[in-house]
C-alpha cells in the first residue's frame, strides 16, 4: 500500500500500522487526514456533531510519535495511531463534562488509565466524544446536542433508551479516527456499535480498567472500544486489557471485599491476534433467545421488523457456513427478569431488596460522583456540593427527559440526590 492507494475511510489499524513503519506517512499527517474528515463531516456537510472537544495538543502528540520512530527506537504497538475517547474520560488538561452543563468547564487532572495505557503505546488522542448528559440514556441531546447517523439521517445513531457512546460510535463508523472509546453501564457501548456496524467488546469487570471514567451505576460501568475489524480490536486490546496498580476506589469491583476477581493479566492471551482463527466457530452451538428474533409466540414478545430478521437470516447463514450450529431457544432467566407483577415496574426480582432503587439509582451514583470529583482536584468543582443539580441532566428537548421512557424504578433520582449530599457533608 502507498499514498496512491491509501483510503483513510476503508483503513484498519494494520494499514496504518504498515503505512506509518514504511515512512509513507507520518503521524502528523494523518491527524492532519482525520481533522479534514472531522471538519468536513462532522461540523460541515451533514454535520454528524460526533467528536465534541478536540484535543488542542493532537499535533504536538502526533510530532512526538514522529519523533520517536525517527530516533531509531522500536515502534511501540499503536505507534502515531490517533483515537478518541468518550467525554466521561479523562485526558489530562482537556475538560470532562461528561456533556452534563453542570460540568462544562470541569477540567481533568490526570488521564483516565486507559488513556495513560494507548499514550504509553503511543497512540496519540484526537478528541473527546459526545454522549447524552451523565450517559444516563441514550440518543438524547447533552451539552453539546446529539450526534446523527453517518448511514442514515432518517435514523438514529443508537437507541433512544440506551446507547450513550453514541459519539464514539458515530466518529469511528465515519471513520474520524482509527478507533475509539465508549463506556457502558446497561448497553450504551454495545448499542451504538450495532447501530453503526462496529465492532465492540463489553468485557467482564474491570478487565480494562475504569479509572478516570465517569461512573454511572458504579456495579454495572465499564470500558468499552469500538473498532472497524476484530483485528482492530485485538490490537486495541493488546494494549488496554491489563492490571491497575493505581486503581484504588476508581473501580468499584477491584475495591469491594465480598468477590474475588482474577487479575486481568491472569485471563488474557499473551497476544489478543492470537485468537484470530478461522476455525474458531467450527462445532460449536451458539444459542439465540426467540424473542430477540421475532419467533412467534415468544416471550416476552420484542418488536422485530422485517428488515432486522433479514440481518439475522444472513448472519445466521454466515455463523453455520463456519462451521457453528444455531439453535433458537427460550430464555428462562431474561424471561423471569421481565415478567412483570405490576404494570411499569421493574422491582420483581427474587431477592432484590425494596431499597436496591433508592441505593443503586441515588446513593451510590451521588457517592461515586463525589468520589470522581474529589480524587480530580478542581479546585472550581472540589466535590458534589458544588454541582448544580439542575443542570446535571437537562431536558433540551420535550423527549429528552429519560423518565418519559424508564420505569419509575429504574430512572436516576436526581432530585434525592440534595439528600444524599446533606448526609455526605
Amino acid at each position: 500500500m502507498d499514498k496512491t492507494t491509501f483510503n483513510l475511510l476503508d483503513a484498519s489499524i494494520s494499514d496504518l500500522k504498515q503505512l506509518l513503519g514504511a515512512r509513507v506517512i507520518t503521524s502528523v499527517e494523518l491527524v492532519s487526514l482525520y481533522l479534514h474528515r472531522i471538519g468536513k463531516y462532522d461540523c460541515r456537510g451533514p454535520r454528524l456533531n460526533s467528536i465534541c472537544v478536540l484535543n488542542p495538543n493532537a499535533f504536538a502528540e502526533a510530532q512526538a510519535s514522529d519523533d520517536y520512530r525517527a530516533s531509531g527506537k522500536t515502534p511501540r504497538p499503536l505507534e502515531g495511531i490517533p483515537f478518541t475517547v468518550k467525554d466521561s474520560y479523562r485526558v489530562q488538561g482537556m475538560t470532562v463534562a461528561a456533556a452534563s452543563p453542570a460540568f462544562a468547564n470541569l477540567k481533568a487532572s490526570e488521564d483516565a488509565a486507559i488513556v495513560e495505557l494507548l499514550r504509553k503505546a503511543g497512540a496519540v488522542v484526537l478528541g473527546k466524544t459526545n454522549m447524552p448528559p451523565m450517559a444516563d440514556g441514550g440518543c438524547q441531546r447533552g451539552l453539546y446536542g446529539r450526534s446523527e447517523s453517518p448511514y442514515n439521517q432518517k435514523y438514529m445513531c443508537t437507541a433512544y433508551a440506551s446507547g450513550s457512546s453514541y459519539g464514539c460510535g458515530v466518529a469511528t463508523a465515519a471513520s474520524l479516527a482509527a478507533f475509539g472509546f465508549a463506556g457502558e453501564a446497561v448497553t450504551s457501548g454495545r448499542s451504538p456499535a450495532s447501530n453503526n456496524a462496529l465492532v465492540a467488546y463489553t468485557p467482564s469487570r474491570s478487565v480494562i480498567p475504569p479509572r478516570g471514567l465517569w461512573p454511572l451505576y458504579p456495579t454495572c460501568d465499564q470500558a468499552v472500544p469500538h473498532t472497524k475489524t476484530m483485528t482492530d480490536l485485538f490490537h486495541v486490546l493488546n494494549v488496554v486489557v491489563a492490571d491497575d496498580a493505581a486503581a484504588g476506589d476508581a473501580d468499584f469491583w477491584r475495591s469491594q471485599p465480598y468477590v474475588s476477581l482474577p487479575k486481568a493479566s491472569d485471563v488474557r492471551p499473551d497476544d489478543y491476534l492470537s485468537l484470530a482463527d478461522p476455525d474458531a466457530l467450527r462445532h460449536k452451538r451458539i444459542a439465540v433467545p426467540k424473542c430477540f428474533i421475532g419467533v412467534e409466540g415468544a416471550r416476552p414478545t420484542n418488536a422485530c421488523s422485517a428488515g432486522v430478521r433479514a440481518l439475522w437470516d444472513r448472519a445466521r447463514k454466515d455463523l453455520e457456513s463456519l462451521g457453528a450450529t444455531v439453535l433458537e431457544t427460550d430464555f428462562p432467566l431474561f424471561e423471569n427478569y421481565t415478567r412483570q407483577h405490576f404494570p411499569g415496574q421493574g422491582m420483581n426480582v427474587p431477592g432484590l431488596s425494596q431499597e436496591w432503587a433508592a441505593r443503586e439509582r441515588c446513593d451510590m451514583i451521588a457517592l461515586s460522583w463525589d468520589n470522581f470529583l474529589r480524587s480530580n482536584g478542581d479546585d472550581k468543582i472540589p466535590n458534589f456540593t458544588f454541582a448544580e443539580l439542575e443542570k446535571i441532566h437537562p431536558h433540551i428537548a420535550p423527549m429528552d427527559d429519560p423518565s418519559q421512557h424508564t420505569e419509575s424504578q429504574n430512572q436516576v433520582r436526581y432530585e434525592d440526590m440534595v439528600a444524599v449530599d446533606a448526609r455526605m457533608h
